[in-house]
């Protein structure tokens, strides 16, 4: 673990993106994820209106487009190889807004983005509450085209050992966490055009999207930190970055049962109170991990959006503008 440690210390922060635990548990689940059910091509789905282009690093030459695909084990439309990060915003209804604003970031092991269920489904569900939301397609660690690509991508994951995989992943975190700083930059930029208070700018993740909303916090950037932050089935033991004083208010949830995050100490959550940091955790008895939007039928994680609404309310994040 010597070079692990090495690397963590070095670069861009790797302890001030992410833990350890984090990426040992994302490193499993790509390694595994070649051992699933079947999986398959498919078109592009039909994509929400008004993405706008991040401003990023250009694509490599070469780089392999954008492909999707569907796997038999839960039926979840992903993209592989986004090279050109961009952010959709879902804007409430004339009359409905109340000024707070939440940026979401899908998850998938930094190799590709579940953007419906862990994206746009979210939004739209905000939006319905008067919630101006905002989804953040960001880069991610490219593969080859389609299903053929993906499974590729595992083996090697695979082959690489735990020292590879976490330096892959690392890379990973670190471009998504860029994207995210930079989302947060546009959607507070042009806060008047959108009828959003520049001061109640949320950011919300998922899986590894979780992983970069902390990478948010830990970056130390004033003009890139959310007013609060809402990581869902993330990892929640002993922080690896540096906690800022007064960190944003945290509502986190996740499942007992989630095989990759649920045996925590959830250590971070002592360490952000101790740092002036508030925190609502909501642990699920069952729902595994990737519930999403609304939750998995017939576990309490369908509670989830109603319970995050609720601390949103009584935080006051969703007082008239």
């Amino acid at each position: 673990m010597g070079d692990v440690r090495r690397a963590q210390s070095g670069g861009a922060g790797f302890r001030g993106i992410f833990g350890l635990l984090s990426l040992l548990c994302l490193a499993a689940a790509v390694t595994t994820a070649h051992a699933q059910p079947r999986r398959w091509d498919i078109e592009p789905p039909a994509q929400p209106p008004g993405a706008i282009v991040l401003r990023a690093p250009p694509a490599p030459a070469g780089a392999p487009a954008e492909t999707w695909t569907m796997s038999s084990l839960d039926n979840v439309p992903v993209v592989q190889n986004v090279t050109v990060p961009t952010l959709t915003p879902f804007l409430p209804a004339p009359g409905t807004a109340t000024g707070a604003a939440v940026i979401i970031a899908p998850g998938g092991g930094f190799v590709l983005l579940a953007m419906d269920h862990e994206g746009w489904a979210v939004a739209r569900w905000l939006q319905s509450q008067g919630v101006a939301a905002f989804v953040l397609k960001y880069r991610v660690l490219p593969t080859g085209a389609g299903a053929a690509g993906l499974d590729e991508a595992f083996a090697g994951f695979a082959a690489a050992g735990a020292e590879g995989r976490l330096r892959r992943l690392a890379e990973g975190a670190k471009i998504a966490t860029e994207d995210a700083q930079e989302a947060m930059r546009v959607v507070r930029a042009r806060a008047g055009e959108w009828g959003v208070d520049p001061v109640r700018v949320g950011f919300m993740g998922f899986s590894a999207g979780a992983i970069t909303t902390m990478g948010l916090v830990y970056a130390g950037d004033p003009q890139t930190r959310p007013a609060f932050i809402a990581p869902v089935y993330g990892g929640l033991g002993a922080p690896a970055g540096t906690i800022p004083d007064r960190p944003p208010p945290m509502w986190a949830s996740m499942a007992a049962d989630d095989p990759l995050f649920g045996r925590t100490d959830f250590a971070l959550i002592p360490a952000w109170q101790a740092r002036g940091g508030a925190v609502e955790l909501h642990l699920y008895e069952t729902g595994g991990h990737g519930y999403g939007y609304p939750g998995r039928e017939g576990t309490t994680t369908m509670q989830w959006p109603a319970d995050f609404l609720a601390w949103m309310r009584a935080r006051g994040f969703l007082g008239t503008w």
